[in-house]
């Protein structure tokens, strides 16, 4: 690829990576928003937590449940609690906050939040960390339906950060995307852990994706964060990297067991998270930011200004389909600068995007857009 925002690093580091096209017919600039996407306002930052950041969304029995970290304006010091919401009109209304986990003294603090559905339970997976992004155990709670409440079922010193729900694999095993260090320390390795059993409730084994976080020109990988497709036995697993401007993507053929070398494609996101997924009628979808025709001067990156999603034709990697979810100022709140951090359910026709929404500076929310898959 010789993308227009690749510096001279990372013109080195793409000659050096297998290349492999996605996009089909579709240009990244020119998409719009199509009147199939509603957004809706989950929370506006508040006085005391006006750092909203990494939210998740799942839809269970009918109802949507959203959760993220919150903070202070300061990310990622003081107190950090994951806090929650749950919508019964599709994202319309919420409920009142509720504190699902919290550490008042602030010398533990959560991030991210996950879900996953098994045996008919809905589950709430979460970070400790004991100072930002230096993972400190893995923490499971499991919905309790007669309290409306997330009840504590263990913690693990697993050094593993979340960027995913629950992906489950055609063999019967569950697999989470993330990035793994030493304990207490800062993950920059791309890795997943595997449910051998299936379970949520059970063991996780680590699997990596590479041996370490260096590229083949020995640059290092930062914020690797990771999502994946699943098809059949074949897991293609998207990965952020703050170093290089190179989009990247590995390839498992072993449902996420062995792992190709790291390899270019020609989707354009930037500095950001990456979501991915499958729909019910066999479309895949991939969302993120994706780099704006000019960037910012001072830092020279992009804003995240344009949050974009890309659909395949069914069972294929072939992305055919582009649309705009959120750029600039929001047509439906008629606020907001950024749109940042996805992650995505499908329910009833309807493929739901959680993400931060950036007000001013730092000050963030969270938003949820509502997509008509058949209007697309």
């Amino acid at each position: 690829m010789d993308f227009p925002f690749y510096r001279p690093e990372d013109r080195a580091l793409d000659k050096l990576l297998e290349q492999t096209t996605l996009l089909k017919d579709v240009d990244p600039e020119r998409l719009t928003r199509p009147d199939c996407v509603k957004t809706y306002e989950v929370t506006y930052p508040t006085t005391l937590y006006s750092f909203l950041h990494e939210a998740a969304v799942i839809e269970y029995h009918g109802t949507l449940f959203a959760s993220w970290y919150n903070c202070p304006l300061t990310e990622l010091h003081g107190d950090t609690p994951i806090r929650g919401k749950r919508s019964h009109d599709g994202g319309k209304t919420w409920t009142d906050t509720e504190v699902l986990a919290r550490d008042e003294s602030g010398k533990i603090l959560y991030c991210p939040p996950v879900y996953g559905i098994c045996g008919d339970r809905l589950y709430l997976i979460m970070n400790e960390m004991v100072a930002p992004d230096h993972i400190h155990a893995l923490d499971l709670y499991v919905y309790n339906e007669a309290t409306e409440r997330f009840d504590f079922l263990w913690s693990r010193p697993i050094p593993f950060k979340l960027n995913t729900n629950v992906y489950q694999l055609p063999n019967g095993k569950l697999m989470l995307p993330g990035r793994i260090a030493e304990l207490d320390g800062f993950p920059n390795t791309p890795a997943v852990l595997i449910s051998d059993s299936g379970k949520i409730d059970d063991e996780w084994r680590l699997v990596m994706i590479q041996p370490d976080g260096t590229m083949p020109d020995r640059s290092k990988l930062v914020h690797p964060e990771l999502s994946a497709i699943v098809q059949g036995e074949t897991v293609y697993m998207f990965c952020r990297d703050d170093e290089r401007r190179v989009p990247l993507i590995y390839i498992s053929h072993d449902c996420g067991e062995t792992w190709s070398a790291p390899m270019a494609h020609d989707i354009p996101f930037c500095n950001a998270k990456i979501y991915s997924g499958t729909l019910s009628d066999g479309r895949n979808y991939v969302m993120g930011n994706i780099f704006p025709p000019d960037v910012t001067p001072e830092t020279g990156y992009p804003r995240r200004n344009r949050l974009a999603a890309f659909f395949s034709r069914p069972n294929t990697m072939i992305f055919d389909k582009g649309i705009i979810i959120e750029e600039d100022r929001s047509p439906d709140l008629l606020y907001g600068m950024d749109w940042t951090y996805p992650v995505a359910c499908e329910a009833d026709g309807t493929l739901y995007v959680i993400y931060s929404s950036v007000i001013e500076g730092s000050f963030r929310g969270a938003a949820l857009s509502a997509i008509d898959l058949k209007a697309l």
